[in-house]
Order: structure tokens, then C-alpha cells, then sequence
């Protein structure tokens, strides 16, 4: 697996290596095409901003190695039980204005998270099967769980927040606080400055413990906002940027392949591409329309065209690279199966317009795009024709994607193209596939989906603490899943950089692009 997540990169090009003992000293320039969400682990939902809080500005409880295996953090030890996990924090990780890291601070995070009225991802996508959180003296914690909780470790791969600065903060106001346009973190750098749109600028934390690295060896990194993307790849190419890969298209990646003084890199990646459908809408009720929807997009041909090859049919939502993957086949591309689907749940050609129809509808739906991602747009117009031959009309709708958020949250969409991304990289589909999610409004489950015999084999999987004994049940899950086709999955994208010669050392893996980034360093003459 470590071949997998870590040497998968492109074409080599002639990036020169520097070999010696790192250097201190210099400033790394990062070029991404978004900006930063709110950089306050409990609120924020940006994958972006995500990666700067664990690698850079905040210490998480845990974190992994390249295998994936967790490994002692800001948790330098662990008693893991069937029903709870004691974690043994370090005594001398201090937040940036110098009060120590202490239990009340986890324990003051997790109350937070687990709080409604603080709208969490981490109570959801992290601490859905954790139920309290006890301090027992001053770096200890114990977590106990509502039941016995298989991969629990993955549970805890966030950061705490200072309580004594963020105790005064309403919850249902600490999406709004000013700390997270000005975060007071406790990692190996410090903030220094955000503008908006513009520049993020962090430094080096002179007094990270030594027994966790110790300072960085860069005095400075600069994160520029270049929302062009042919203007980010110019950058890299006259050495104005170090780096580039948030967000890169494939098309732009492989203008990078064999230049002079870059690497292209891609590997395997959380975020796979999948076609929403609203299941509550009579018109993808049934589990064959949906299965016939899926056989009628020829995947193979859009991961070729469209993603160069950068990409992996998808067969469900656990990834390829996860141990527990079961290796299911993707449905295949077969029109012919797809139309004798379509005819056994009713649909035909009854006036001769060739459009399907049934009980007076015909079978014409809308499919929301965002706006401002070409890549989908790309790929509805596609699927827009190949449903076309199979007799189904789709209609194309572009929209700001914060709008198409709200629909498709709200459930207020007939179909949609969208990305999921894996918070951990634990196997849990509670968020996505449960019937509890799906009657909860504004909920994860966003195509509506619910089936009771998913929802036992979810906790039957999540419960098997003994991975040989959850591997056939998340594998029966994975084939139920394939049957009833609540979503079509897409492809599983691969993530991908640009990365220049000036700095060295730099690690990119499933992980994250900037996940050595305290490693990271650049030679005296280049600095």
C-alpha cells in the first residue's frame, strides 16, 4: 500500500535534487486557486484549510504514518478498550501565546463538536459513535464509546482549540468568531497574516518540542490565492511559486509533464465524482432506473477523455487504497442492459418522440452543474448524451455552487453532480447511506436513501472490531450498495501537484500535499 499512496507519481521531468543536511532558512510559496475557509478545526469544512490546520497550525491528537497506521501526536500514548480510548497528552506542546495544551482543552473541543447548535463536521464525520469525553488530571483524557467502535483511533484525528480564548464564544455563534480569520494554534507554525483572496502567511514556531520535530526548518510559508489557472501554472514555471495543486485539473496537470525544473505528481486521493439522484423523486424510486442510469455512462471513456487517465472507476465508496476495500467490480458500461432495465420498471417509447415515457411522464430531469467547475460541466455534457441515446432528456442546469449546496442539501434537486471527500480514513458510510440521516432535513444523505438491511450491515461493520471479521461485511455492504446504486459512483480522482526544484523534501501522498511540510527546506544559495 505504501507503493500505492506514495510512489505514484507522473512522468519524471529534470528536477534537480540537492543532496547535504538540511538548511534552515527561506520562505515557500504555495499557489492554490481558492481561498481559506475558517481556521478553527470545530467549524471548518474546507479540505484547503483542513490541511493547514492538521499539518501546520494545530497539533491533532493523532496522526499517520505513510502505511496509514496512527501514531502518537499531541497524544503521546493510548489505553484502547471495546468501549473507550484513555489518551496520555504531552505536557509541553503550548498554544502560540504560551498557555499549555492541557485535557480541558480536548475535552472543551469535543463538547463543542458534539454541541447541534455548533453544526460540527468533527460531531458527525469524526465523533458519531463517541458519547462523552472525562478528564482525568491535566494531560489525561478518556473517550467512551456508545458501543464497541472498530477503526476507533481514526476517530481522533483532529486538533483541540484553546478553551481559555474560545470558552466565551457561543456555539451556535462559533462559526462567526473572530478567531478564525486570526487562529492562536498550537502546531509547528504560527499565523501571521490572512488578506482575504490575496496571501495566507504563516512562520516558523521557534518553540514547537523538539520531541515532535522541533522548529520547522523554513522560516516562512506563503500560501498566494492565483485563481487563474493558467496563470498558477506560470508560476511554477518561472519559479515564482514552490508548489501548485489546489485545485488541479487534468488537463492543466499534464501541461507540467516533462518541463524543465518541474515534477507532476498524482496518487491516489479521499474525493471520488459521483451523479447524485434525488431518491425521493418517483423518478429514481426505483433501484433498476438507477442501475440502468449507471450502465448507460460509459465511465471508462470519461476517466480517459476527460481525466487523462488521472482517475480509478469507482465501485462504492470505499476507497481503493483502504484495506477493507472488497475489490467489487464497477458496474459495467452496457447500454443494451441498461435499456432492458429501464423496460422492466416501465419505461418505454409509448408516442414515438424518443423520449421514454411512463403513466404520461416522460423520463426528462434536471442535472445541477456548478458553475464554476469546468471539469463538471465537461462531464454533464457527456452523460447529457449518452443518456440522450438511451431515450432519457437531461437538462443541464449551471449554478453558484453555494446555491447548488442549498438544493442539494435541502434535497430540493431531481440530479446533481458532485465530490464526497473522506474526512479519515475510516470506513464509515453513516453520513451518506443511513436511514436515520436520510429523515434528518439538511443531512449528509442528500439523495434521501434508506435501507434497513444497509443500515444493519453499516453497524454490524463498524461495530467488528477484528478487521478479518469486518472485511466480508463491509464486502456484502459494498455488493448491496452496487445493487441499489443510491448514487453512481463516478471515478475516484487522483490528487495532483506541481512541485519546482527550489525546495526540497517535499512528501506528497493520500495523506496530504504538505504533509512533511515542517521537513521541508531550501538551500542557502537559493533561499
Amino acid at each position: 500500500m505504501l507503493g500505492l499512496l506514495a510512489a505514484c507519481n507522473g512522468a519524471d521531468a529534470p528536477r534537480e535534487e540537492v543532496t547535504g543536511e538540511p538548511q534552515p532558512g527561506g520562505t515557500a510559496i504555495i499557489a492554490t486557486l481558492t481561498d481559506f475557509q475558517a481556521f478553527n478545526p470545530v467549524v471548518n469544512t474546507s479540505i484547503l484549510t483542513d490541511e493547514v490546520i492538521k499539518q501546520m497550525l494545530f497539533t491533532p491528537l493523532i496522526r499517520y504514518d505513510e502505511s496509514l497506521s496512527p501514531q502518537p501526536y499531541l497524544a503521546e500514548s493510548w489505553e484502547l478498550t471495546d468501549s473507550s480510548v484513555t489518551f496520555h497528552l504531552r505536557d509541553d506542546v503550548r498554544w502560540h501565546d504560551g498557555e499549555l495544551v492541557t485535557a480541558e482543552d480536548v475535552k472543551f473541543t469535543f463538547d463543542l463538536a458534539k454541541n447541534p447548535e455548533t453544526a460540527s463536521l468533527l460531531g458527525s464525520a469524526y465523533l458519531n459513535q463517541v458519547r462523552s469525553a472525562t478528564v482525568i488530571d491535566s494531560f489525561t483524557v478518556r473517550f467512551d464509546f456508545d458501543a464497541p467502535h472498530a477503526q476507533a483511533l481514526d476517530g481522533f484525528w483532529w486538533a483541540p482549540v484553546p478553551r481559555h480564548l474560545l470558552a466565551d464564544v457561543a456555539p451556535a455563534q462559533m462559526s462567526q468568531a473572530p478567531f478564525n480569520q486570526r487562529p492562536v494554534g498550537s502546531g509547528p507554525f504560527r499565523f501571521v497574516s490572512w488578506e482575504r483572496n490575496q496571501r495566507l502567511v504563516l512562520e516558523a514556531n521557534d518553540s514547537f518540542p523538539a520531541g515532535l520535530g522541533g522548529r520547522p526548518y523554513l522560516d516562512r510559508v506563503v500560501f498566494r490565492v492565483i485563481p487563474e489557472p493558467t496563470t498558477m501554472i506560470t508560476e511554477l514555471l518561472n519559479g515564482s511559486a514552490d508548489m501548485i495543486g489546489y485545485t488541479l485539473l487534468p488537463d492543466q496537470a499534464i501541461q507540467l509533464e516533462n518541463q524543465p525544473g518541474v515534477e507532476l505528481r498524482h496518487y491516489p486521493s479521499r474525493e471520488f465524482t459521483y451523479i447524485g439522484w434525488n431518491n425521493q423523486n418517483p423518478l429514481f424510486s426505483d433501484a433498476r432506473v438507477r442501475r440502468a442510469l449507471t450502465m448507460a455512462i460509459n465511465r471508462p471513456e470519461l476517466i480517459r477523455a476527460l481525466m487523462h487517465g488521472l482517475a480509478a472507476p469507482a465501485s462504492g465508496m470505499i476507497p481503493p487504497w483502504s484495506p477493507l476495500d472488497p475489490g467489487l467490480e464497477p458496474l459495467p458500461y452496457d447500454p443494451q442492459a441498461a435499456a432492458q432495465l429501464l423496460a422492466e420498471a416501465g419505461w418505454s417509447d409509448s408516442n414515438g418522440d424518443e423520449v421514454l415515457d411512463r403513466d404520461g411522464r416522460a423520463f426528462r430531469f434536471t442535472l445541477l452543474v456548478n458553475s464554476a467547475n469546468r471539469m463538471h460541466q465537461d462531464l454533464a455534457t457527456v452523460i447529457q448524451q449518452g443518456l440522450r441515446a438511451l431515450g432519457i432528456a437531461v437538462d443541464l442546469r449551471t449554478i453558484e455552487f453555494q446555491t447548488l449546496l442549498q438544493q442539494h442539501r435541502n434535497r430540493q434537486y431531481e440530479a446533481v453532480i458532485s465530490n464526497w471527500t473522506l474526512d479519515t480514513f475510516k470506513v464509515d458510510p453513516t453520513p451518506l447511506f443511513t436511514c436515520a440521516q436520510a429523515r434528518q432535513p439538511g443531512s449528509p444523505n442528500r439523495a434521501g436513501f434508506c435501507d434497513p438491511g444497509v443500515d444493519s450491515l453499516i453497524e454490524q461493520g463498524l461495530r467488528t472490531t477484528d478487521p478479518a471479521q469486518a472485511a466480508p461485511i463491509w464486502a456484502e455492504f459494498s455488493g448491496r450498495l452496487q445493487e441499489l446504486q443510491p448514487i453512481t459512483f463516478l471515478f475516484w480522482s487522483e490528487d495532483l501537484a506541481g512541485v519546482g526544484e527550489r525546495v526540497q523534501n517535499i512528501q506528497t501522498d493520500v495523506r496530504s500535499k504538505i504533509v512533511n511540510i515542517d521537513r521541508w527546506w531550501i538551500p542557502a544559495s537559493r533561499q
